[in-house]
């Protein structure tokens, strides 16, 4: 989370830096905080750098982590009708492959089924409207 970064204060100590350094001392000093507020200010810009960057970044991973879930939605709602379609090499007489292969074949015995279920009902109803049709015209003459 981002976190609130003060604004930098320009020569915020502008009087003591300012001043004439009247010691060999007194000038390390000036030089010494003259450095410190030089540090702070560039580690604020940095900060500040970094804060932009991870929002960016979040911003980014939710719109790719949006497109990954509408992509994943669709490849989830194509029917599976190939077996050996991924790439990945198969043991064809093991276990799971002869397991996969009866169920495969079940569900498309079930499509099968469903499919001839409603073209019989896609049949009756068209059998139906015509019946329903030519009563209509017999009742309006």
């Amino acid at each position: 989370m981002p976190q609130t970064v003060s604004p930098p204060q320009y020569k915020r100590y502008g009087e003591f830096l300012n001043c004439p350094a009247t010691t060999k001392a007194e000038h390390e000093l000036q030089v010494a905080l003259l450095e410190s507020e030089q540090c702070e200010e560039e580690s604020k810009h940095r900060m500040i750098g970094l804060q932009a960057a991870s929002v960016l970044q979040v911003r980014y991973c939710d719109r790719v982590r949006g497109q990954l879930a509408v992509q994943e939605d669709k490849m989830g709602r194509k029917k599976g009708t190939r077996l050996i379609g991924d790439g990945l090499p198969r043991m064809l007489t093991g276990d799971v492959f002869v397991t996969q292969v009866i169920t495969h074949e079940n569900a498309m015995e079930a499509e099968a089924r469903e499919k001839e279920i409603r073209a019989k009902r896609r049949a009756e109803h068209s059998e139906e409207l015509a019946h329903w049709k030519t009563e209509e015209i017999e009742q309006k003459e």
